[in-house]
Formats: C-alpha cells, structure tokens, sequence
C-alpha cells in the first residue's frame, strides 16, 4: 500500500472514529467555546484612557541660545519620566485631589492603593517628526475599573506633573544664579585687594623691574588655580550637600511629604537683591532705576515682616511606609560627601606641593618673590572672575529661559477622555479562542476516549490481543426505526447546536462592530 493511501486510509479511519463519538466532541467542544465566551462577560472589565503631552521647543529660540544659556536636558527628563510621574508625592497629590483617599480607610490600605495605581499607569515615549519645532512626545494611560476614574487619574496626574516640573525647573535656575552671584561678588573682593596690594608694594619698591617668571612660578601658579578649582569645587558640593540635606529634612524615612511654596515674597525679595546688585555694579545710588528698586525691596520686607506675624498655613500628612525617595537623596548625599572629601584631599595635595615650590624659591630675592606672587595671586582671582563673570550672565539667560518657557513647554495636547470600550477582556479574542480550542478540545477528546477504551476495534486487534484467528464476525444490526430515531436526533441536535453557535456569532459581530465602529445594536 502506497504511502499517499495510507494516509487516506487514516484520515478515513480517524474521521469515522469522531462521527461515533460526535456527541462528545459537539459537547466538548460547546463547553469550551461556551467558558471563553461568556467567561468574557463575567471577567471584570478594565478600562483605559490614555493623554498625549508634547515637550515642545522652538527651532528659532534653540539657536540663539545655543553656548549662553543653560537649559534642563530634554533627554534627561524624558529618561526620568517614569519615575516621576509614578512618585510617591504626586501619587499622595493626586489621590487626595480626586478623594480616592476616602476608600482608604488604613495606612495599609492606603499603601495598597497607592502600589495598585503605580503598577497600573504606563509612559510610553515617542519622538515628534515631520513638525516645524522640534517636539518630544509622551503618552500617559492608565488602567482601570471606572471609566471616570481612569480619565480623572490621568488627567490630574499630567496637570500635577507639569506644575511640579515647572517649580523643580525654577528653583534649580534661581538657586545657580545666586550661587554663582555670590562667588563673583567674593572673588570681586578678592580682586581688588590684590590690586591695593600690588599698588602698595609697587610704591614701597618704586625702582623694582618685575623679572619674566621662572618655570617654578609658573608651576606654582599652576598648583595655585588647581587648588582654587578644587575649593570651589568643594564650595560647589557643599551647596548640593546642604540642599541634599534640606531635602532630607522634608522627607522622613517612612513617609514622603511636600511644601510648596512658589510664588511668595521672598523669592521676588531675593530676584531684586540680585538685581539690585547688578544695578549698582553700572550706576550710582541716585540712578533711577537703582532708587525704584531699593524702594520696592522695602516695600516687600514689610510685607514679609507682616507675613511672619501671620499663623503658617497646614502641611500635608505622613503615611507609614517606605520612602524611596529618602533613599535616593541618601545615596545621592552620601556620593557627595565622598567627592568633597576626593577634593579635601587633592586640595591639601596642591597645599603640599605649593610649600615644596617655595622652598625652590628661597634662594631669589624677597622683593621678586613678593612681587611674584602678588602678580600669579592677581592672575589667578582675574581668570577665575572672568570665568564667574560669564557663568553668572548664562545663568541669568537660563533663568530668564525658565521663568518664561521659552526652551521648552508643555502642551496637552490630547487630554484624557471617558473610555467607552474596555481593554480587558478582549471579548473578540476570546470567541476567537474558543472556538479554536473547542475543536481541538472536542476531537482530542474523541480520539483520547478512543485510546482509552478496552474494546477491541477490528478483527485485527482481536487477534493481535488475543493471539487466536477469528472465525466469524457478526455484523451490528440496525433496523429501520433505530435509523429514523438517530436521523431525528441528528437533526435536533444540529438545529440547536446552529441555533447557539448563531447566538454567539451574533455577540462576535456585536462585539466587532461596538469596538472598531462604535456601533451597539444589542445591550447585555
């Protein structure tokens, strides 16, 4: 026999098998469709709704400023956004702000809730193309059993996001601007008594002709910037330590808390300190502008005396749990403690190094020494003034920049909306599924049964069990009643089978065309 029909034979053989049992492969195969289908309507359903949010720059404005100002890297924002939209702080904002809180009724429960809606809301980040600005995109959905719920979460979650970026951005510009402002008005000082001393030793030694440095001044001068470079640096991480630290101070080890306090008089106090400061580097004291910001930083003094008079306004609540963010700052504070002390050390290197130098020069003149190091003194604050000088104007760029929005902006541009259609479960797939797995379901469980059974099938499997030749075979016999029993039954059970795969047909089509046309003709 031919391998071609052998397999007929077979597929033959095997299609017989499952017309003696179709009633158990209709049945096996109707119960599984039946679980995925309605199984569908009694699966809790989860919505999803979904803002696109645009961080958009201009193309004319990036230029210009290109080199003068610093701005917040979009990159590094759009690398942190996960985190930051999923914060502890915003999460405890916006669940206050929508009264989730109220369904909490234990810190447990609370946390449980908060857990839930962190592991339920999604960023998906997408580069804008084919637009006059450059743009980057990014996508807040969040999943849920409300429809409401689910559209109010996202929508709070992006204003609330947008107006702590916004804050976190100003402080960072404001906070440099001073920083740097008062290391130029330091090294300012440091200039000009480098100058008094230079005139005073040029007058004690009028007939003194400055020889060209020698190759150890000039290592000393070397030493000397390092080692100013290296105490700035210090200085620098100083101001992080103590800002780290004040940040601290407002987080506790199980629990997170915010105060905001943008907008209020001091910081406009501090803006016209710097500014008046400015002012008075250009003019007189009598110069108009000078005398209408003196009297509008009096002005605001008062109102700040008033203000302390005043009882301070209520803070926000502590919960019992883990705080990820204290140790973030933790770490962050300790790495920086380390760093300070890498530049103590480098700098008490330089120290060393710088007394070595001199004992080089102990053989010159005390007269050239002393005029030496005023000049490599002088040379050293006027480089380090000049460099503050133009760091101070790109930080008043930058925080101009900030303050306006001009780099970088964010746009709603497609806001949260009720969703009509859950997302799970995919009712569609599921009938899909089902049907799939009910035939299989229903003809594997025919040909297992078939396996299973202890009945011999052919006179071959007699003799191969039995190890004796078959004399006779009787044949079934089957009146002509039994048939048109059977052919009756055929025929109900084929009708009722066509009536409810008809059903679940209509439900497949209702579904298709309520999620990709908004079409319901049938309401359950």
């Amino acid at each position: 026999m031919s391998e071609s029909s052998l397999s007929t034979f077979e597929i033959k053989q095997y299609w017989g098998l499952i017309l003696r049992r179709k009633y158990l492969a209709l049945s096996v195969g109707l119960v599984v469709l039946s679980f995925c289908t309605w199984g569908g309507f009694i699966w809790p359903e989860t919505y999803e709704a979904k803002s696109t949010v645009f961080i958009q720059r201009s193309t004319m404005m990036d230029p210009l400023i290109k080199g003068v100002g610093t701005s917040s890297s979009m990159e590094e924002r759009l690398k942190t956004l996960q985190n930051s939209l999923t914060s502890r702080n915003i999460m405890e904002r916006v669940i206050k702000k929508l009264d989730i809180d109220t369904e909490a009724k234990t810190p447990q429960k609370l946390e449980s809730l908060i857990d839930g809606m962190q592991k339920n809301i999604t960023v998906t980040i997408k580069s804008g193309k084919g637009s006059t600005d450059a743009a980057d995109l990014f996508v807040i959905s969040y999943e849920g059993t409300s429809p409401k719920r689910v559209r109010d979460v996202v929508n709070t979650l992006v204003d609330e996001y947008i107006a702590e970026n916004l804050g976190y951005r100003r402080s960072d510009a404001y906070g440099a601007f001073e920083f740097i402002q008062n290391q130029l008005l330091e090294y300012k000082g440091k200039l000009e008594e480098s100058d008094k001393a230079i005139t005073v030793f040029r007058e004690k030694n009028p007939n003194m002709v400055p020889q060209t440095e020698s190759a150890v001044l000039t290592r000393m001068e070397s030493f000397q910037t390092s080692k100013i470079d290296a105490d700035i640096k210090v200085k620098e991480l100083m101001r992080k330590r103590d800002s780290l630290k004040s940040q601290l101070s407002g987080e506790k080890e199980l629990t997170v808390g915010m105060v905001t306090s943008e907008g209020s008089p001091q910081a406009r106090l501090n803006y016209l300190n710097s500014q008046l400061v400015i002012l008075m580097t250009k003019y007189t004291d009598r110069y108009p502008e000078v005398l209408k910001t003196k009297a509008e930083i009096e002005e605001l003094k008062r109102q700040i005396a008033r203000a302390k008079e005043s009882p301070p306004g209520a803070s926000g609540f502590e919960t019992s749990t883990m705080n990820p963010i204290y140790q973030q700052l933790r770490e962050e504070l300790v790495k920086t403690e380390s760093e300070m002390e890498s530049l103590r050390a480098r700098s008490s290197e330089l120290t060393r190094q710088q007394q070595q130098a001199k004992g080089v020069l102990g053989g010159l003149p005390k007269e050239q020494e002393e005029w030496s190091k005023l000049q490599r003194d002088r040379n050293v604050y006027q480089k380090i003034y000049d460099d503050l000088l133009q760091k101070l104007e790109n930080a008043r760029v930058s925080k101009n920049l900030e303050l306006t929005d001009k780099v970088a902006s964010f746009k709603i541009v497609d806001p949260a909306t009720i969703p009509f259609f859950p997302v799970k479960p995919d009712r569609i797939k599921l009938i899909l599924v089902g049907l799939v797995f009910g035939i299989a379901a229903g003809v594997g469980s025919t040909l297992a049964i078939e396996q299973l059974s202890p009945s011999f099938k052919n006179e071959d499997s007699v003799e191969e069990g039995l190890n004796l030749p078959v004399l006779v075979a009787i044949p079934s016999v089957i009146s002509e009643s039994d048939i048109t029993v059977a052919k009756i039954l055929n025929r109900k059970v084929l009708i009722a089978t066509s009536a409810y795969l008809a059903i679940i047909f209509v439900v497949l089509v209702r579904e298709v065309l309520f999620k990709y046309f908004e079409i319901r003709f049938i309401s359950f």
